[in-house]
């Protein structure tokens, strides 16, 4: 029952955090007026120029940056902030070590351990640099609907195949949730008594292959529908026409004006 209680507040979660991006991508906010191909390319220039800077300046320019556009934008902020800082908090386990790590002069000691000045400089850079990505692919991710950014991905010229595979990965991956929600359910509603721990792993092995026997078979069942519906012909994505405005204008300076800044210093 815990197993299931589990699996289904994840089912949850991830719903939820999928209708909530829907919802904060149709706000009428600052980013979401941009141009879809000028919101990819500006994150993607603002990326770039955080991975090519070593200046701790600069990266919390660049994640100011990412917190004003989400504010503008009208983002929650307990949601973007929530995901930017889950993932900061994970790299920052596996660069802590280079505290003691990285040989220079002493900083700090804590106790009996050496922190150098060097190994500090590093940790801030690297973790600043990490938060002002996550923030900025978070941004995008919060104002753009999945559709959009596959649909603008394929308007600049990338592969159809690989663009195909992540609109339908993304579109049965709730699918796939939600088979694997009903068997729980109906492997409980099956169980009258508590069992052991061994009777508990056998029949959850048995679950698991179960399910990936369901996933094979609507795969291929799948892939015959694709089949019968004109084969390997590439999926055509939704075209809006949308011209270009002042404020497309202003991001695209901001973003390419940043990235110029960074390669010249």
């Amino acid at each position: 029952m815990t197993a299931l209680l589990h699996v289904s507040t994840d089912l949850v979660g991830v719903v939820r955090a999928a209708l909530e991006t829907e919802e904060t991508a149709a706000v009428d906010g600052f980013v979401q007026r941009l141009h879809p191909a000028v919101r990819l390319l500006g994150v993607v220039a603002l990326l770039v120029a955080a991975a090519l800077s070593a200046d701790l300046v600069v990266l919390v320019g660049l994640l100011a940056l990412a917190v004003a556009l989400a504010v503008a934008s009208r983002v929650p902020l307990r949601s973007f902030l929530a995901r930017t800082l889950a993932v900061a908090a994970l790299s920052g386990v596996v660069v802590l070590p280079q505290l003691i790590l990285y040989p220079g002069p002493t900083a700090a000691t804590l106790w009996g351990v050496e922190i150098t000045h060097t190994g500090l400089a590093y940790v801030a850079v690297f973790e600043t640099r990490v938060t002002a990505s996550v923030a900025l692919v978070t941004l995008l991710t919060l104002t753009t609907p999945f559709g959009t950014l596959v649909a603008t991905l394929r308007r600049l010229g990338a592969p159809t195949t690989p663009t195909t595979l992540l609109a339908l990965t993304y579109r049965y991956l709730f699918v796939s949730f939600a088979e694997l929600h009903r068997a729980l359910l109906a492997r409980e509603s099956r169980r009258l008594r508590p069992r052991g721990i061994a009777a508990e792993w056998r029949e959850l092995g048995a679950l698991s292959g179960s399910f990936l026997l369901r996933t094979i078979e609507r795969g291929e069942r799948v892939e015959r529908a694709m089949r019968a519906r004109g084969g390997a012909r590439p999926a055509t994505p939704y075209r809006r026409p949308r011209p270009l405005g002042v404020r497309d204008g202003l991001f695209t300076l901001t973003a390419l004006g940043t990235l110029a800044l960074v390669v010249l210093s």
